[in-house]
């Protein structure tokens, strides 16, 4: 039986997947980025111990959560400059 964790750890996968592919949209390498995300989860296949997975998945919870703050804040300032752009044109 597939243990409720592991349901946890592929739909974490599948959105580093994404989000590489989304970075990868704005100047990445796709094939690169894709091939990092795999090569970490590849390193930790193995862990059986329950803390230090969740410690893992909470790492890469962070690591997405701050790639998309860091975007918010850059689109919002492109969005500022714009403005800035059209007010004094």
């Amino acid at each position: 039986m597939i243990e409720k964790s592991h349901f946890g750890v592929l739909k974490l996968y599948r959105d580093c997947l994404r989000l590489a592919d989304y970075i990868s949209t704005q100047g990445g390498s796709r094939r690169v980025l894709r091939e990092q995300v795999r090569q970490a989860f590849k390193k930790n296949k193995e862990e059986s111990d329950p803390v230090k997975i969740e410690e893992q998945k909470e790492a890469a919870v962070r690591g997405l959560s701050n790639y998309m703050f860091h975007e918010a804040q850059r689109m919002a300032k492109e969005e500022v400059q714009k403005g800035n752009d059209n007010f004094d044109g």
